[in-house]
């Protein structure tokens, strides 16, 4: 299963096919808003009734604005996982991509960053893997789209990610 934002709702089927992937990512989502979503009693119930093995959750893209609270971001992702682990999925946590200011006024670079290195500590004391797929490509050229929604070499690096997973 895959929980997020815009991110994973864009990610094609074709290249994950063989795989049974519920994709749960919606745009404009964030981390109170996937929370939110999983926690209704629908989304809950229906997740009880057939829990997916794992779920890859990645999440804060859309809280990376300036002001934002990276710790509020990773306690929101914990508690989504501990959601996940209390149906016996279990919850992999991917970190955001890498925030390229020049191509949007409404995201912050530095806060994308504080978020993924709150989130990575959060994972470290709950024992969730915590995974970072664009390792490979941080401080390349060109990451993204818009600022935010993946290129193609970085949807290609989420996707070898989620593969793995």
């Amino acid at each position: 299963m895959l929980v997020g934002d815009s991110l994973f709702e864009l990610v094609p089927p074709h290249p994950l096919e063989g795989l049974s992937v519920v994709n749960a990512g919606f745009g404009g989502a964030t981390a109170a808003n996937v929370y939110a979503s999983v926690a209704s009693c629908v989304v809950l119930s229906a997740l009880k009734e057939n829990p997916p093995a794992k779920a890859v959750i990645q999440v804060g893209t859309n809280d990376s604005k300036t002001g934002a609270n990276p710790v509020s971001v990773a306690e929101k992702t914990m508690a989504i996982c501990l959601l996940l682990r209390s149906i016996g999925t279990e919850p992999i946590v991917f970190a955001i991509p890498p925030i390229e200011e020049k191509k949007t006024a409404f995201r912050s670079a530095s806060v994308a960053s504080a978020i993924n290195d709150a989130t990575r500590q959060a994972c470290l004391r709950s024992g969730v893997p915590f995974i970072d797929p664009y390792v490979a490509i941080r401080g390349s050229n060109d990451v993204t789209e818009d600022g935010i929604h993946l290129a193609r070499g970085a949807v290609v690096a989420l996707v070898d990610a989620i593969r793995a997973a």
